[in-house]
């Protein structure tokens, strides 16, 4: 039954990979297009967001500031030493890494609303340093002119050419952090959101997996913030703010904790939402504080959570179903 299990996921992942591919091609609207773009890169920060919050049980109000790096890395190195988008979206996610590594060390020994005192405290240094570094950051004004991204001579220039691109990119870091979830390391971060204390008491190295945890986070969001300042071509320190990270993490809730295909749901949800929203300025914030909470309160675990429970019970219903059948011939 679990291997049937298994075969029948393995089918629904291919059958939403292929609608994933031809939904562009059915649905040809650029502003559609433009926005499963901005879903897709969302998506890339709360899966990496989901990682660090739903298995590792820490909370980060700043993810926006390794959001921000990303891009102003891939900005600087491409407009000032035009080094190849490629080449600078791998050393966005390094950057990003290294600072969350340096930061992590001391900050990560905090617990609970320390810790997310703490992180937005570095969101809040971040858009400081930002603001103020004018010579290397363009200030407040920003950095504009960032080159579309390219690889092999071929420029990814149409939002449907970025659409796959970056939807790509975050199916191989879906499968990264399958991978990762099912590892040694994944099962140790579980630990540790459970108990501490307990897993200490294992053995487990608790601050290295808080880090650990954290610093693929961080770099989640530098291939993110690349791939951002690729396609809007421009990095100001306003797309970076604090209300991003608590969109991130309303993405992550909203999806499941704990779960990976649901903060990429909430992603594509959130991001339709807000653009609906746009046209109603006056009451888009009444309006979407309620649907948030009409959907913490009906899907408490999240929206991934929920429709995982449903695909099991209709995966197993049906291999119940089909049992009775051949015991019946």
């Amino acid at each position: 039954m679990v291997e049937r299990i298994r075969r029948e996921f393995r089918k629904r992942d291919l059958c939403y990979l292929g609608a994933l591919l031809l939904l562009p091609l059915i649905w040809p609207d650029p502003h559609l297009h433009h926005l499963l773009v901005l879903a897709g890169i969302y998506a890339i920060l709360a899966l990496g967001l989901s990682l660090f919050l739903g298995y590792a049980g820490q909370i980060s109000l700043g993810h926006a500031a390794f959001f921000g790096i990303g891009a102003y890395t891939t900005a600087i190195l491409t407009t000032r030493y035009s080094v190849p988008t490629f080449v600078a979206f791998w050393a966005s996610a390094a950057t990003a890494a290294v600072i969350a590594y340096l930061i992590g060390r001391p900050i990560l020994k905090l617990k609970g609303y320390f810790l997310a005192l703490a992180t937005l405290g570095f969101g809040e240094i971040f858009l400081v340093m930002v603001r103020e570094s004018r010579s290397l950051t363009g200030g407040v004004s920003g950095i504009f002119g960032i080159p579309w991204f390219s690889l092999a001579g071929f420029s990814f220039d149409t939002y449907l050419k970025q659409y796959y691109l970056i939807w790509g990119v975050l199916l191989g870091l879906l499968l990264f952090a399958k991978n990762l979830v099912r590892s040694k390391v994944g099962r140790a971060s579980l630990a540790v959101a459970t108990s501490e204390d307990a897993a200490s008491t294992v053995g487990i190295k608790v601050a290295q997996v808080k880090v650990g945890v954290f610093v693929v986070s961080a770099a989640f969001a530098g291939f993110a913030g690349s791939l951002f300042a690729c396609v809007m071509s421009t990095a100001s320190p306003e797309a970076f703010g604090l209300s991003l990270s608590i969109l991130i993490v309303m993405m992550v809730i909203v999806g499941g904790m704990g779960n990976l295909y649901g903060p990429i749901v909430a992603a594509i949800f959130l991001t339709w939402l807000l653009d609906i929203l746009g046209g109603y300025q006056e009451y888009s914030l009444p309006i979407y504080g309620v649907i948030l909470i009409l959907l913490l309160i009906f899907f408490p675990e999240g929206i991934g959570t929920r429709l995982g429970i449903r695909l099991m019970y209709l995966i197993s219903y049906r291999g119940r179903k089909k049992k009775r059948e051949e015991v019946q011939l």
